[in-house]
């Protein structure tokens, strides 16, 4: 039995599913957490700290000092074989322990660079990475410079934040210099970390469609592209995922060069050990444009749709990467079979009826079917995937008919609001 930490992890599937993977694989498992109660209260969430975690501790996991004091009070009773995060806001401090202790991890300079929206643009813009045009700006003259000069419709997001939060399309400058605005007078992040600088990025709006590249970094300069995903974004003039699809079902020479530019933006960055979830916009006339890396296994169930796409189980690759185990060289990419994903939504207000559950679930091809919320709860507007309210995913024996069956199930399911 070997030991091994996690700090935090995301809300959307792959998070706690990686504890369970650890602990199925047979080890000790001490969860590292500021906030337990975020945890339980996701539908399920009681049940996997039950089942899969030995011990939990509380500390202030934004700070690195604070967390490293806490493991360095465990390590000599328990020595840690692994140490690892399963969410965007800790990889900087997660590589830093595991760098620190001596173990297996990611570079932390390359994370620090991957998580920082400004740094990644500029690296991987001095590498030749397509990508929007962008302004970094700090400053009200700056945000109205770079609404003129990129032009409108653009999207302004800020530096640091995950999910969609606070990411807007705006269409004209007035809109840019007042998201601008409403970022930059947050002091800090929906994680509780204080901002750096440059808060805000100003990015070209780029028309086309997007999909993500899901990719196992391997040392030494290798990579293994699991695939790509197909996504469906709704939310208005917020980027909301409402719907993933895999594998891709684009033609194959678009999803090449979507692969291509995945694996160069992250040797641009350096990121070297496990998966990274890598944010990519295709435009029919000019190709594909990079949007962000993510450096970490991707959420939203996208595991979930590798793992049965490709009969794999790619977060337990990623333990055993962290853990220092050999990963073979020769991993599936050839689907057998698709998988989909589609996420509910209500009208904004209180719930007071949830049907067809069961209805949904009994749709043969329908593996999971889950609504988030319950009668008497608040449904918020649509601007960031924390605002949806449920999920159907499906499986098929191709993606097409998974993607079909799985918006059958979410059809099923209302949701009623007043």
């Amino acid at each position: 039995m070997k030991h091994i930490g996690v700090l935090e992890s995301n809300l959307s599937g792959s998070g706690f599913e990686g504890l369970k993977v650890a602990k199925e694989l047979g080890h000790r498992v001490t969860f590292f957490t500021r906030d337990l109660d975020r945890y339980l209260a996701v539908p399920g969430g009681a049940r996997y700290f039950d089942d899969y975690v030995d011990e939990i501790v509380l500390c202030e996991t934004n700070e690195f000092a604070s967390v490293m004091h806490k493991v360095r009070q465990m390590d000599p009773f328990h020595p840690f074989a692994g140490f690892l995060t399963l969410g965007d806001y800790d990889v900087v401090v997660a590589a830093g322990v595991a760098s620190e202790l001596g173990l297996q991890a990611p570079d932390p300079g390359a994370v620090t660079t991957a998580r920082n929206k400004a740094l990644m643009r500029r690296r991987c813009a001095a590498a030749g990475v397509p990508m929007p045009r962008f302004a970094q700006v700090t400053t009200y003259e700056q945000a109205v410079a770079a609404g003129r000069e990129i032009g409108t419709p653009c999207v302004v997001k800020p530096a640091d934040e995950t999910s969609g939060s606070d990411v807007r399309r705006c269409s004209s400058v007035d809109e840019v210099t007042a998201h601008f605005l409403t970022i930059a007078t947050k002091s800090s992040n929906a994680r509780g970390q204080r901002r750096g600088y440059p808060k805000v990025l100003v990015e070209e709006c780029v028309p086309g469609f997007e999909v993500s590249v899901e990719v196992l970094a391997m040392g030494e300069g290798r990579f293994h592209v699991f695939g790509v995903t197909d996504k469906t974004i709704g939310g208005h003039n917020h980027f909301v995922e409402l719907g993933h699809l895999f594998p891709s079902q684009l033609d194959g020479r678009i999803v090449a060069r979507c692969q291509e530019v995945a694996v160069d933006a992250l040797r641009a960055v350096g990121f070297d050990l496990g998966m990274a979830h890598v944010e990519v916009r295709y435009n029919l006339t000019s190709g594909p444009a990079l949007i962000e890396i993510n450096p970490r296994p991707p959420g939203g169930r996208i595991t979930d749709l590798i793992d049965l796409s490709l009969d794999v189980r790619c977060l337990e690759l990623v333990v055993r990467q962290y853990l220092g185990e050999h990963i073979r060289d020769d991993l599936p990419s050839q689907a057998t079979r698709g998988a989909a994903v589609r996420y509910l939504t209500a009208d904004p207000g209180t719930i007071v009826s949830i049907t067809g559950a069961e209805v949904a679930a009994g749709i043969k091809g329908v593996v999971q079917t889950e609504v988030y919320a319950a009668v008497g709860e608040r449904v918020r507007p649509l601007r960031r995937n924390h605002d949806r309210i449920g999920h159907v995913l499906a499986v098929a024996g191709n993606a097409y008919l998974a993607g079909r069956l799985a918006e059958a199930g979410a059809h099923e399911i209302a949701v009623i609001t007043r």
